[in-house]
């Protein structure tokens, strides 16, 4: 594919992106939704994902934890600032970024082949043929599922990471559970709640559109597939990653 080919295809996948979003939202007051596809996407994406994003986010709050205090000794010569410093850390970046990027890796690539194999073997030529909406039957349920399920992941994320920063304060040094509640309070408030909440309904939006924009516009049979997913999952890392910068950019100037 060359480099003119390659540009045309992303700036026709950033046009079905645009196009699948407005019709989310138009959607959106449609009744009644199919709960059935969005329950069954919830387990899959929501209830399939707390293994590894527990595992993962216990050993990031772990890691963390010791490495700010390594580095709080070291300069301040004092501990006592960790539960104010990892709390505010872990409420804004690290409990919503892992979960969302780790999601990405599983949720986004998984339907992104999903559909993508759908459009090589013509099983949405077949829908369209049936007078199936390919986008009802199955871009609405997971963008609905994915928004429900990743927010619902990041403030578990959010509690297993503190859980482990707790862990490993007490463990190590020397606090009490109560000592770094108390420490804790005065650095996070409802502002981070909310910055957390919006930050999971944007991201639960990027993955599911992204990927079934992807996979509509494969092409070339297994290959494609292939080719498809790599590119969604790069795409959505790279989106997460500016809306978490835009985001955190202005949570930070209206809460300061």
């Amino acid at each position: 594919m060359s480099a003119a080919t390659s540009v045309k295809e992303h700036y026709l996948t950033l046009k079905e992106v645009v196009y699948l979003l407005a019709e989310m939202f138009k959607r959106l007051p449609r009744y009644p939704w199919r709960w059935n596809e969005i329950f069954q996407a919830i387990v899959t994406m929501g209830i399939g994902s707390i293994p590894i994003i527990s595992i993962a986010t216990a050993f990031a709050g772990l890691v963390v934890t010791a490495e700010i205090a390594w580095h709080m000794n070291k300069t301040l010569h004092t501990v006592s600032m960790i539960p104010g410093v990892t709390g505010q850390f872990i409420l804004r970046e690290l409990g919503i970024a892992i979960p969302a990027l780790l999601l990405v890796a599983k949720v986004g690539a998984s339907l992104t082949a999903e559909v993508g194999t759908m459009k090589v073997t013509e099983q949405i030529d077949a829908l369209k043929l049936l007078r199936i909406d390919p986008i009802d039957y199955l871009v609405f349920p997971r963008f609905i599922a994915s928004i429900v399920s990743i927010t619902c992941l990041i403030f578990f994320a959010i509690t297993v990471t503190l859980l482990c920063a707790i862990l490993i304060s007490v463990s190590r040094f020397n606090f009490s559970v109560l000592e770094f509640i108390n420490a804790l309070r005065p650095f996070v408030g409802l502002d981070d709640l909310i910055g957390a909440l919006t930050k999971g309904i944007v991201f639960g939006a990027i993955i599911p559109i992204v990927s079934c924009a992807y996979g509509f516009r494969c092409r070339g049979g297994a290959e494609g597939v292939g080719t498809a997913t790599t590119n969604s999952v790069v795409t959505s890392t790279i989106l997460i990653i500016l809306f978490d910068f835009f985001l955190t950019f202005v949570f930070t100037s209206l809460f300061r």
